[in-house]
């Protein structure tokens, strides 16, 4: 059986199997994205928190308006412009989110184009090294940006925009009878979020491996890639999104909040736990959001280098050399 079949038939633990055995036998490389990349990237999340506790809780004037839920995220639509205590606060706030997402954005193009291509090269039988996946940045960026602000916009749009005015129009559902309607849309538009993240994490590899497909052309050929394997890649969404909500909740009430009394020691060491979780996830979420594309290009059947992004320089000087006369 060759490579593209087994990678036709691998299901949910098929692909984390594959996803363990390609970082390990990686490790040297894996290790320098994630010393260059990764480790800043998580640093900055769990950064973020604390800021944005410690900001908020400058804004308000009563602590209690800030109520945890399960997860210890703050409900926000307790908070009234009323209680507020300070403007000035409030734009260091919206500040620190504009200072917060720069790097974010640098950093994401950068793990994920540079995991995104060693996994590649491992598929291609190509030579890869923390170098050459450096160098592949320059040549792809632009495109890989692109989709990461179309993305950027639907998300917006969607869960914004749209979950802005379901959650007006399901506040008036939620008496009687007419609950069951609100639960139902609250379902659909949980749906949706969970499809358009699927596709658009896919969409991010696509732009990465593929030549002139970024953008809304992106989303569109990860919209069709994924039809085949759906179910596995939202399997794979929740999963994540489980560990993800795990990590930030142990964080918040251990190291932010601390409603245990605990030792500074003991606070920071937790802190540290939950950076090095962090950083694994994001490491094992990129190589399994690119194994994923790499199965469903297996189940269409088509060839892992046609029409790669990687490909362009070589499919031009092959072409030069063909005009050349004899």
């Amino acid at each position: 059986m060759d490579r593209n079949q087994e990678m036709k038939l691998l299901g949910f633990c098929g692909i984390l199997k594959e996803t363990f055995k390609l970082i390990f036998s990686h490790k040297k490389l894996f290790t320098q994205i994630t010393l260059a990349f990764i480790i800043p990237l998580s640093l900055i999340f769990q950064a973020n928190i604390i800021t944005s506790h410690l900001l908020i809780s400058k804004i308000f004037e009563e602590k209690d308006s800030l109520e945890p839920t399960d997860f210890n995220i703050y409900k926000y639509s307790n908070l009234k412009f009323s209680n507020l205590k300070s403007f000035k606060w409030a734009a260091y706030w919206v500040l620190s989110q504009i200072a917060y997402y720069i790097p974010i954005l640098i950093l994401s193009l950068l793990c994920t184009s540079t995991v995104v291509y060693s996994v590649f090269c491992n598929y291609t039988a190509k030579d890869v090294t923390f170098k050459k996946t450096i160098a592949i940045v320059p040549k792809i960026w632009k495109q890989v940006l692109c989709t990461f602000l179309v993305s950027f916009g639907i998300v917006f749009l969607y869960e914004y925009v749209l979950g802005a005015i379901l959650a007006f129009i399901s506040g008036f559902l939620f008496k009687g009878f007419t609950t069951i309607i609100a639960v139902v849309i609250l379902i659909l538009y949980l749906a949706g979020s969970i499809y358009i993240t699927v596709i658009w994490h896919l969409g991010i590899v696509v732009s990465v491996l593929e030549q002139n497909v970024y953008g809304i052309k992106a989303i569109k050929k990860s919209k069709n890639l994924v039809k085949g394997k759906f179910g596995v890649a939202v399997g794979m969404l929740l999963v994540f999104s489980v560990c993800s909500v795990a990590i930030d909740a142990v964080f918040q009430n251990f190291v932010v909040r601390d409603d245990w009394s605990l030792d500074w020691g003991i606070r920071i060491g937790i802190g540290i736990f939950c950076v090095i979780l962090l950083l694994l996830l994001i490491l094992f979420g990129l190589v399994v959001q690119t194994v994923i594309y790499f199965v469903c290009k297996s189940y269409l059947n088509e060839d892992f280098a046609a029409n790669s992004a990687m490909n362009a320089p070589q499919q031009k000087a092959t072409a030069v050399q063909e005009q050349l006369p004899v």
